[in-house]
């Protein structure tokens, strides 16, 4: 663990467990029904669950809005970690030419009743945060939130919709600031489990 980590788990794990020592804490019983309803996998971590193996990936990406998009191919494992908590995606493949590897991670917060997801690849040193919702109208799962912009050097909204085509096809479209400042879909993930 870096150095400049241990300090921050350390602060984290001990504001998590003083309210639990301190004289005038909460009644026991309910603090730890509280927590342990917090860190329990439920039925959303179950339908994560089912996503895991390996899958193949092509990606149509638009740079440019008058010209053909670009489509390249790559592959995704996903597998549970963390005792069933979250879904991690390791990512190989090729974007405008050159090999790139990513990682994702998906979880669903029983505190707080959203879903989350993470990224992160070798093309950046920023990290992309989302917070998800199914969306029972159009049967997908709509993600939203913001990336680091190396052009603005701020961040930039993002939208993810993703739709379930059977059990081993799932299709991902994202979604950016166009030029004229409307969300735009710059990219397309078709995942085919293998």
């Amino acid at each position: 663990m870096p150095r400049l980590m241990a300090p921050f788990v350390a602060s984290t794990l001990a504001l998590a467990i003083l309210p639990a020592v301190a004289e005038d804490a909460p009644d026991h019983d309910a603090m730890m029904a509280a927590w342990t309803k917090a860190m329990t996998p439920g039925p959303e971590h179950q339908a994560l669950a089912t996503l895991g193996g390996a899958w193949k990936m092509t990606t149509t990406y638009w740079l440019d809005p008058s010209a053909p998009p670009e489509v390249s191919e790559g592959r995704a494992e996903r597998r549970m970690i963390l005792g069933g908590r979250v879904l991690e995606e390791q990512v190989e493949g090729q974007m405008m030419g050159d090999t790139f590897q990513g990682i994702a991670q998906t979880g669903y917060d029983n505190v707080t009743g959203r879903y989350w997801a993470t990224w992160t690849d070798d093309m950046s040193t920023g990290i992309t945060l989302l917070y998800g919702r199914d969306d029972p109208a159009s049967g997908q799962m709509v993600f939203e939130g913001e990336t680091s912009d190396p052009m603005t050097g701020g961040q930039s909204p993002m939208r993810i919709e993703s739709r379930m085509e059977g059990e081993d096809r799932e299709v991902s479209n994202f979604f950016m600031p166009g030029p004229d400042g409307q969300m735009a879909k710059t990219m397309q993930i078709v995942y085919e489990r293998q």
